[in-house]
């Protein structure tokens, strides 16, 4: 009666080992709740996604930007500002401008 004792309890801790073991191999039951834990963190995911966006976008902009070319808008108002500039110039040397007296006509022709 002991030796079938024994292997009877030898049978049950070889079943309760395989079972145990083969548990690792099963799927993880699944209780209800979502892969992500919460809400938040899925929005802070997403938050921290969209400021690595921008600082990529950021250093991408700076680093294929095109130097050294001036855009029309600018070169359009330089143009302006030089045609302004000389008006003003040619304003100012017609109001500056030296005509010799009536008086000192008379006093060559003599």
């Amino acid at each position: 009666r002991c030796c079938k004792m024994r292997s009877f309890i030898a049978a049950l801790l070889a079943l309760a080992l395989a079972a145990v073991c083969t548990e690792a191999f099963a799927p993880a039951p699944f209780l209800g709740r979502s892969a992500v834990s919460s809400a938040t963190e899925l929005e802070a995911c997403r938050v921290n996604a969209k400021k690595e966006k921008r600082q990529r976008n950021r250093e991408n902009m700076r680093k294929f930007s095109k130097r050294g070319r001036t855009s029309r808008k600018k070169m359009m108002r330089k143009v302006a500002s030089q045609q302004a500039r000389q008006e003003e110039n040619e304003f100012l040397a017609k109001c500056f401008m030296t005509v010799p007296a009536p008086e000192a006509k008379d006093e060559r022709s003599r």
